[in-house]
């Protein structure tokens, strides 16, 4: 296996460490574990720890020995999955996957970090949406292994099973990343072996002011700091309780709803390249997320309108909204966090930004909830077409402080 291969296959596990919970959340609910808002109160949870892990991931991500912070991720993150399949309570529960969404910060940081010291400048963005599509996959793994393993066995058995497949990956990634190992990374030789604070040997980096002058990126990057934030309300809320909305608009069982919504991944995955291919005509992430945007305030005035109307035509809005926000998390964190490494930032820019994201995923996972149980689910989608139509306008306005300080950092 090469080593994009195993990043890869660390990012999909992952992935899986958190889906878990999230794909059988309306089961859960279905057998009187959790009540609807204990459940949103659950994965509001571990955005919270996520968000505020990633702060601090994003700046240790940069000076320690990556191996190990990404073993040790995949190992706690196996051990909560582990624990919560014994949960009883609401509280117990809360607390477990608070402390895994702590654990779950530590992984992107490194990963991406990894990257960019083992290649070429080409090969980055390229590596990195390659990598991104461990997340869509590990959806679609997730929803639909989900619904098998629920009807056959239990809400239980997902967790169980999944931290078997979470601790057999942490050991491959163990004893198989030096293998994976031999080259000259872009910004020093690696050091096998060597103590957690020097990976690489040391480069002194230019210093940048975030804002002072006209190609600052400070503007820009607080403008798609609150475009990420209503992301992270739309792609993440909307995961969770997509097989709750199929459930109450068509009455489907749990398990079916589930099913239904693991369908949605595969276009994500397809959805990946065509925003890399829009990038590379568009050439700036600020303009490129307007058309993203602007595509999923449309997809949620159909839901709006007409989303109950046929179950294919609400799939292909949902997928047409998670594509679009799949596609700005991979620019606005990956792309956009890859300009930084001139100046020794991507890891800290790559936790930052991530970090934007789940404050908007904190505030959906149980602000859903609420919205839907007191008003439906008419207000809120009203309510997240005007958070994408906001979200067009921040992307307006940063786009030409954006495309000065790209040019500048090239």
């Amino acid at each position: 296996m090469n080593l994009l291969g195993l990043l890869w296959l660390v990012y999909f596990t992952a992935n899986l460490g958190r889906l878990s919970y999230t794909a059988s959340m309306i089961a859960i609910i279905d057998v009187n574990v959790l009540s609807a808002a204990s459940a949103g109160l659950v994965g509001t949870g571990f955005f919270i720890c996520y968000g505020l892990g990633q702060l601090i991931s994003g700046y240790i991500g940069g000076r320690l020995n990556p191996h190990r912070l990404i073993f040790i991720g995949l190992f706690c993150t196996a051990l909560a999955n582990f624990v919560m399949g014994f949960a009883q309570t609401s509280g117990f529960m809360l607390l477990t996957w608070c402390i895994n969404g702590l654990i779950q910060s530590i992984l992107w940081p490194p990963v991406l970090r990894i990257i960019v010291e083992s290649l070429e400048e080409p090969a980055w963005n390229k590596a990195s949406s390659n990598i991104s599509t461990s997340y869509p996959m590990a959806v679609m793994f997730a929803y639909l292994s989900c619904a098998g393993i629920i009807t056959i066995l239990s809400w239980r058995a997902v967790f169980f099973i999944y931290s078997a497949i979470i601790f057999g990956v942490t050991g491959i990634w163990a004893f198989t990343f030096w293998k994976t190992i031999r080259f000259e990374p872009r910004h020093g030789k690696l050091l096998e072996g060597v103590p957690d604070n020097k990976f690489i040997e040391k480069k002194k980096y230019p210093k940048l002011h975030f804002f002072g002058g006209e190609a600052a990126p400070g503007f820009a990057i607080v403008l798609f700091s609150l475009a990420l934030i209503f992301m992270g309300i739309l792609r993440d809320g909307l995961t969770t309780w997509i097989p709750d909305y199929i459930t109450r608009a068509f009455s489907f069982p749990a398990s079916r709803a589930i099913l239904f919504a693991g369908l949605i991944p595969p276009l994500n995955l397809c959805g990946i390249y065509l925003c890399r291919a829009l990038f590379a005509r568009i050439k700036n992430e600020g303009k490129t997320c307007i058309y993203l945007f602007g595509a999923a305030f449309f997809a949620i005035l159909f839901l709006r309108f007409a989303g109950v109307y046929h179950i294919y035509l609400t799939l292909f809005a949902f997928a047409v909204i998670m594509i679009c926000m799949t596609g700005v998390a991979m620019l606005l964190i990956t792309f956009a966090s890859i300009h930084f490494t001139r100046f020794g930032l991507v890891s800290f820019m790559a936790g930052f930004t991530n970090s934007m994201v789940y404050v908007g995923s904190s505030i959906s996972t149980f602000g859903i909830a609420l919205v839907v149980e007191k008003a439906g689910w008419n207000t809120l989608l009203t309510l997240l077409s005007i958070l994408a139509a906001a979200s067009v306008l921040f992307c307006v306005l940063a786009a030409p402080r954006w495309a000065a300080f790209t040019k500048e950092s090239s």
